[in-house]
């Protein structure tokens, strides 16, 4: 059994949460560099491709032959898809808040596939790593859009 002194070592912390420690950095980075939204905002475009690398990450990992998993990734591409042509088509004062709510609502998608934080059935699509660095810069890169002004 490991010791408490083990479990708390700075190195070992860092080795299993750096993933995580990442996103929040990339995430605070643009909090610190926040401009004014437009439609054609790299974070608008993003979305969907994050739900595209499920898929991508899925096949190489067999995951997307279990049962329903395929289904609902596919969903997710929809979901993440739809909030970024409506955040496009919609007024921009109103679609940099569809694009913020895509970015958070990502988040959640993201704990229903990370294995610490969820049994759902679509855990072990992606890496934990992957997981983990996305929780992070997902819901900065969501509270970034909030508090974005409309360009």
């Amino acid at each position: 059994m490991a010791s408490s002194t083990s479990r708390s070592n700075p190195l070992r912390v860092l080795g299993r949460w750096w993933p995580a420690l990442l996103g929040v950095l990339i995430g605070v980075a643009g909090l610190l560099t926040v401009e004014p939204w437009r439609p054609s905002e790299p974070t608008t475009a993003i979305l969907p491709m994050l739900a595209v690398a499920y898929l991508v990450f899925g096949a190489a990992r067999k995951q997307l032959r279990r049962p329903g998993v395929l289904r609902l990734e596919l969903l997710g591409l929809v979901i993440f898809g739809g909030c970024t042509l409506l955040a496009v088509l919609v007024d921009p004062k109103a679609g940099h808040y569809i694009a913020a709510a895509g970015w958070i609502a990502h988040a959640a998608w993201d704990v229903t596939h990370h294995r610490d934080l969820s049994r759902h059935y679509a855990v072990g699509v992606v890496p934990r790593g992957y997981a983990e660095f996305c929780i992070a810069v997902d819901l900065l890169v969501g509270a970034a859009l909030i508090v974005a002004p409309v360009a």
